[in-house]
């Protein structure tokens, strides 16, 4: 997921357009995930990379604003089948 599939699903001429606020934070909130998944750095002491900063930063700023926009209103976490995983069993 990315910003221009999201923002492509936001116009409503699109076959795809979000249909509830639901679907667009599940998109928006699947982005931050695949952000932090393949830029945030492994290795103790290093520092992430700007890319996993400038995520972790809008990821926080989107989630604030999520919460000042509906108030009232609980989106579920996500829950995120991992079929990319490394480990093999």
């Amino acid at each position: 997921m990315d910003l221009s599939t999201i923002r492509k699903k936001l116009q409503k001429k699109d076959r795809s357009h979000y249909s509830a606020p639901e679907e667009l934070v599940t998109d928006v909130r699947l982005m931050f995930w695949n952000c932090a998944k393949f830029n945030y750095v492994i290795i103790p002491l290093q520092p992430d990379s700007e890319v996993a900063e400038a995520g972790r930063c809008l990821d926080e700023f989107f989630e604030d604003k999520l919460k000042e926009i509906y108030p009232d209103r609980h989106f579920p976490s996500m829950q995120q089948d991992d079929s990319d995983s490394e480990d093999v069993e």
